[in-house]
Parts: C-alpha cells; structure tokens; sequence
C-alpha cells in the first residue's frame, strides 16, 4: 500500500491529509522505502528477525509521509514486521 500511494501521489501530484515536503517529495520517498522493505525481504531465510525489524523501522520512517487512509499500509508493515521479529523458529 504504501508503494501504490507513492506511485499515487507522483501521478496526481496530490495527497491527501498532513504530510511532510511536497508531492514529489512524498512520492518518492514512499516508492524508495517500500522497495527497500521488499528488497530486505530476500535475507528472510538468513534473518528474519533483523528483516522484521528493519520493516518495521522502515515502516515508521513512511508515517509521516502517509497521510489518511494511506497510513494503514504503514500500519500493517510495523505489526507485520513485528511478528515476523518476534516470531519462534
């Protein structure tokens, strides 16, 4: 979600709710973060804990860029994330 609000928000060059910097600002950081939390996911079977805490901080760094329903993509990232960290193997 927050990779599609990204791409969102640099098509329209609108967001909506409170954010940080402009529209292309947004945008692209969005798009660059959620591709980082899907690149990481690659180490899963090296790390899962430091994957999951690396999404979750990840997660937390887009919140500010997120703004209304769009921060539940965030949201889902840090429980996720979360899980995955403190999941037993």
């Amino acid at each position: 979600m927050i990779l599609i609000d990204g791409i969102a928000v640099l098509a329209t060059g609108n967001f909506y709710g409170w954010h940080y910097g402009s529209a292309t600002a947004v945008g692209w950081i969005e798009i660059i973060l959620s591709l980082i939390m899907m690149g990481i996911a690659y180490y899963y079977k090296k790390s899962p804990a430091a994957v999951g805490w690396s999404v979750v901080i990840l997660a937390f760094i887009t919140m500010p860029f997120d703004g209304g329903f769009w921060t539940i993509g965030a949201w889902i990232a840090v429980i996720g994330g979360a899980i995955i960290a403190t999941a037993k193997s």
